[in-house]
């Protein structure tokens, strides 16, 4: 997935925004730029979580896309263990983050959000390595990128005009 780390970032803008609140002490104005961000930020975190959650996803025989109930399906599902690993994070100095933790995620699913955006990945049959074939399971491909780029217009007016603010409270 090229874009599994999305930052909203003006690294210039904000790196000497961060200069400034550092020499003006003012706590509450940066605790303040950081809330705004990361209300900002919010919409694209949820349409990508409310995304992978409802991701079509499926593999030879299915027509569906629907997750499979078949015995031999083992662990938590895919696609909300996924989501639930979508996070967030905001800090003056950089802007705001959107990436998948791969820390919430069970070990071997590491590389699964890069394979759900790439569309195709393959797997053993029911998890046996040793005794069978391999099946290709298929997803939309591209999602993550999909589901930020309609916020992209918003988000870079929204933060346009806080750092327009704080700048504006800094007598900048």
């Amino acid at each position: 997935m090229a874009q599994r780390d999305f930052w909203i970032t003006n690294t210039g803008d904000l790196a000497a925004l961060q200069r400034r609140l550092r020499q003006a002490g003012d706590g509450k104005l940066k605790d303040n730029l950081n809330r705004r961000i990361r209300h900002a930020a919010a919409p694209i975190h949820r349409d990508l979580q409310r995304k992978v959650r409802t991701l079509r996803v499926w593999g030879p025989g299915s027509r569906t896309g629907r997750s499979s109930s078949r015995p031999g399906r083992q662990g938590p599902p895919l696609r909300a263990t996924i989501a639930a690993a979508i996070r967030l994070s905001v800090t003056t100095g950089s802007g705001a983050k959107l990436w998948v933790d791969k820390s919430r995620l069970p070990p071997d699913w590491q590389t699964m959000p890069k394979n759900l955006d790439k569309g195709s990945w393959r797997h053993p049959t029911f998890g046996n390595k040793s005794r069978g074939g391999w099946v290709y399971q298929y997803s939309e491909a591209n999602w993550w990128w999909n589901t930020i780029r309609p916020h992209m217009p918003r988000l870079k007016r929204d933060v346009e005009r806080i750092l327009n603010d704080v700048e504006r409270h800094l007598g900048g």
